[in-house]
């Protein structure tokens, strides 16, 4: 059946096209076909980018926080290198061992206000060192040596003033001078 319609579409195709669409027609879809579709907004991929920049920042952020965070804990010649720890070490020992020597004289409260004053100046340098980029760290550690040095060269200076007074002073049984 199929094969005898096909027949007569064929032997009268003619008389099918007769009919002849009106131009109008032809230009409307003419001009459909040149609009171009609206770009469609694609929010999920928008919503993606956003996302990854945020991640981005987030990880950045961290980053710098840890690594400005573990720089940074550096408050100690000790800290800073072994030869410099080894060199706290020995300026503690120092100290701890010439106020010693200064409580045997009874006089340790002579310059307690000198070295309380030279700790407050110490703390503020571990505050500088903590602060300070590695680079420049030089000079804050050799001011921490300096502050060191000016602690035992007024502990030496008090305990040589209180010998020599013990060794020129009279001693008697009972009386002895004390300043």
């Amino acid at each position: 059946m199929m094969d005898k319609l096909e027949k007569f579409i064929h032997q009268n195709r003619q008389q099918f096209d007769s009919e002849v669409p009106d131009l109008s027609i032809w230009s409307n879809i003419q001009e459909k076909l040149d609009e171009k579709p609206a770009p469609r907004v694609r929010w999920i991929r928008r919503l993606r980018v956003a996302a990854a920049v945020l991640a981005l920042l987030f990880a950045g952020g961290a980053m710098g926080v840890y690594w400005s965070s573990s720089q940074n804990n550096v408050t100690a010649l000790a800290d800073v290198s072994p030869e410099y720890a080894e060199m706290q070490q020995y300026y503690d020992q120092q100290i701890q061992s010439k106020l010693a020597q200064l409580a045997s004289y009874n006089q340790a409260d002579a310059v307690v206000s000198d070295i309380d004053e030279l700790d407050e100046i110490y703390r503020e340098l571990q505050e500088e060192l903590k602060n300070t980029p590695a680079g420049n760290r030089e000079q804050v550690v050799q001011a921490m040596i300096e502050n060191y040095k000016a602690k035992i060269d007024i502990l030496e200076q008090v305990l040589q003033k209180l010998q020599l007074l013990d060794s020129t002073s009279p001693k008697s049984a009972g009386n002895e001078v004390s300043i």
